[in-house]
């Protein structure tokens, strides 16, 4: 056969092992994954999507999901949790650690005693975690396989009358769920789970949030995304609710439900040429983001890269091109450490070590690119070891039987990129080596759970697991050791560390190349002062403050009474714009340039968290009230109507012409009409009103930049988080639709 002409997601993958020997039939997988390597133009994804017809079976009146599995303690303890949440909330569970039984006991116990019309939606990152779910379901459930759908992979279940359950791929649910749940009508009825609930903090992704729902349940291992430590208060958590519960790798440890394990950290050397190509890139890129951080104005939303990325792709101006080098010369350098040469060479030593002391050893290697996977998997099997290769772009038939080939033996090394990582279910091994892995402390410790599982070796004995990561000696992947207590996260005296040049022998090493800062209840507040630097980690809620010593999160949500706040940062840090405040102690933190470097300075310290302007400043107030107000208010006083809906929120004031009302948009600005302009004559004369107002202000030396106008047609602006009334207008204002109309002279 012709490997051009085949098709893999067409072929059927032979039963070898019913006409072959073991050998021969992971011979036969080896050929057929050599073939699929070498087929151009392949058709990707799913061999298989369809289901034969399955006759319509009544539905249980209450649900078993769970059905011949033994909860743990801790879960029980969970639901508890959950339940007194009001059924919303995030769990985080160490990967392997119970995670779906958790899921499909809360869902058990919704569906019997609160609610028997119960819609259960599962959004999934992959479409093997949706096969995966799917499963489960039917492995350990009561309900009928008619009443379980899917969505993405191929499928395109629904949640109709019949159907209770839809496991759906993050991508597809992201575009159809909200629509789907209204068309059904079901919202009231519905909850949501997010499994790997990390992945749906991308903006795009979390649309599924706009699903109506009763109930929310966030799972993962780490769901804190890693620019965005404060969990509870980002969008992810705030739709799905608060970390309620954690087990983590150590828990796991104490209650027995991973095996006794080692983790060898071997930092290995680059070769000369490489290490000249890292240093080059890599002052590069401190240049490039020295300029970036001084050039980013103090309005700019989001964390610093997720900013640099939207310059970039608008590509404007030197800016752009300084954005474009940086992400350029930081891919380029990740690129560079992820191919060095001494990740394969040390990989294949400890594969040798490993089968000297046990030829039986069940060995899976990760490695962070697809292309690097393909390339051990040539080279381990000219060598002539059993191996396998696991990665998303396989077929899945190909790598369903790949994996059943490792569960049976006749495979003892699998080499997968990411894709085990938040996939398949991993059997039980003796050796994990993770190759090479992206800097995500996320990452490290899902690839740890899936490679620790409890086992035992063929006269019955507990087996223990050996953990082997190779990470770059002298570079930046040594910052993954300073973002975490590897200690504290796996277990004390766990850890072993080494610097190896693969010639010798591995050096020992007293410890990891960095540790990480203290965090802020291991600090002692009567050492800090205003203006010192700050002995630990700079984490928590990130806010900036504007000119106006305003305060604002990043959901443009303004906080209340900030001008105190507000002074200290700006005489901390010289200038407005970033900083955080921690979620326990409330130390108010900066960074700010010392040559080429950033320091975290501390501010000040908080005796009670922020309060943000969500609701309305008077209980049960409305535009009515607001107009009634208005008789007896005067420019400049205190606006206590903040939560009325606003018609503009970033309105300005310009002097150009002899004052001007402007507001921004895509493309340029508006000015609004004067009474001589404008085809209302009222809205012009609400113009001239504004901007008289406005002057009258100034006057007593109040600088009025940006103000809003609400519902009630009144026109407020923000200082040092209080509200200031300016004037009410009559009927609003009127604005051109061309951006580029200019500034119309005034009378």
């Amino acid at each position: 056969m012709n490997p051009t002409d085949a098709n893999p997601d067409e072929t059927p993958i032979i039963n070898a092992e019913a006409l072959f020997g073991d050998r021969e039939a992971l011979e036969l997988h080896q050929l057929q994954t050599l073939e699929w390597m070498v087929t151009p133009a392949r058709k990707r994804g799913p061999s298989d999507t369809s289901d034969e017809a399955t006759p319509h079976v009544p539905l249980p009146e209450s649900w078993i999901l769970t059905r011949g599995i033994d909860r743990y303690p801790w879960q029980d303890e969970c639901i508890a949790k959950w339940l007194d949440s009001k059924g919303k909330g995030t769990v985080k569970v160490v990967t392997g650690g119970g995670k779906t039984l958790l899921a499909l006991s809360i869902a058990e116990r919704v569906q019997n005693v609160l609610d028997h019309e119960l819609r259960l939606v599962i959004v999934v990152p992959t479409i093997v975690l949706m096969h995966q779910w799917h499963d489960a379901l039917v492995e350990h459930g009561n309900l009928p396989t008619t009443a379980i759908g899917r969505l993405g992979g191929g499928y395109d279940d629904d949640l109709d009358d019949n159907q209770r359950v839809l496991i759906a791929v993050l991508t597809s649910a992201s575009k159809q769920l909200p629509k789907l749940v209204r068309k059904a009508k079901v919202g009231q009825h519905l909850m949501l789970i997010a499994d790997e609930c990390h992945r749906t903090g991308a903006k795009e992704m979390a649309e599924i949030f706009n699903t109506e729902r009763s109930w929310s349940l966030g799972l993962s291992a780490t769901p804190e995304r890693e620019e965005d430590e404060d969990y509870d208060n980002s969008p992810t958590g705030k739709a799905l609710g608060p970390i309620i519960f954690e087990f983590n790798l150590a828990d796991a440890i104490r209650e027995g439900l991973v095996p006794k394990f080692t983790i060898n950290h071997f930092g290995l050397h680059m070769t000369t040429e490489e290490r000249s190509r890292y240093e080059a890139l890599s002052r590069s890129i401190t240049d490039s983001m020295s300029k970036l951080r001084g050039m980013r104005d103090e309005h700019s939303d989001g964390d610093f890269f997720n900013w640099v990325r939207g310059v970039a792709s608008r590509n404007k101006g030197e800016l752009g091109g300084i954005a474009i080098r940086f992400i350029a010369d930081s891919s380029k350098r990740r690129e560079l450490l992820t191919h060095m040469r001494a990740r394969s060479e040390a990989a294949e030593k400890l594969i040798q070590k490993e089968f000297a002391f046990n030829p039986d050893a069940r060995i899976i290697l990760f490695h962070e690119s697809i292309e690097e996977v393909g390339q051990l998997f040539l080279r381990l099997r000219a060598l002539g070891y059993p191996v396998i290769a696991e990665h998303s772009d396989l077929p899945n038939a190909l790598r369903e039987k790949g994996l059943e080939h490792f569960r049976k033996g006749r495979a003892k090394i699998i080499v997968s990129a990411r894709s085990l990582i938040e996939g398949f279910n991993v059997p039980a091994v003796d050796v994990g080596i993770i190759v090479a892995s992206s800097g995500s402390v996320r990452q490290r410790i899902q690839s740890l759970g899936r490679m620790l599982r409890r086992h035992r070796g063929p006269s019955g004995e507990e087996k223990t697991s050996c953990i082997h990561v190779l990470y770059a000696a002298n570079s930046s992947e040594e910052n993954l050791y300073g973002k975490v207590d590897w200690n504290e996260t796996t277990g004390v005296d766990r850890n072993r560390y080494f610097l190896w040049n693969i010639v010798d022998e591995p050096l020992t090493k007293d410890g990891p190349p960095k540790t990480p800062l203290p965090t802020e209840t291991q600090i002692d507040p009567d050492t800090l002062k205003p203006g010192d630097k700050y002995p630990g980690q700079y984490e928590g809620m990130e806010l900036s403050c504007d000119t106006r010593r305003n305060v604002r999160d990043a959901g443009e949500r303004y906080a209340l009474d900030t001008g105190a706040l507000a002074d200290a940062v700006l005489a901390v840090k010289g200038s407005s714009g970033r900083f955080r405040i921690t979620p326990k102690r409330h130390f108010v933190l900066v960074r700010v340039s010392i040559g080429e470097d950033w320091e975290t300075v501390f501010v000040t310290k908080l005796n009670e968290p922020l309060r943000f302007a969500d609701s309305k400043m008077i209980a049960g107030s409305s535009a009515a009230d607001a107009v009634l107000w208005q008789t007896s208010a005067i420019t400049g006083d205190p606006y206590p109507f903040g939560g009325l809906p606003a018609l503009e929120s970033d309105l300005r004031f310009k002097l150009k012409s002899g004052g001007m009302i402007a507001k921004k948009i895509r493309g340029g600005e508006l000015y609004a009409r004067s009474a001589t302009r404008a085809k209302d004559p009222e809205k012009g004369a609400d113009a001239e009103r504004l901007i008289a107002a406005i002057r009258t202000l100034q006057s007593a030396s109040r600088k009025i930049g940006k103000f809003e106008l609400n519902e009630a047609l009144h026109v407020f602006y923000r200082e040092g988080g209080q509200l200031f009334f300016i004037t009410a207008l009559n009927k609003g204002l009127e604005f051109p639709t061309d951006p580029t109309n200019t500034p119309e002279p005034q009378p």
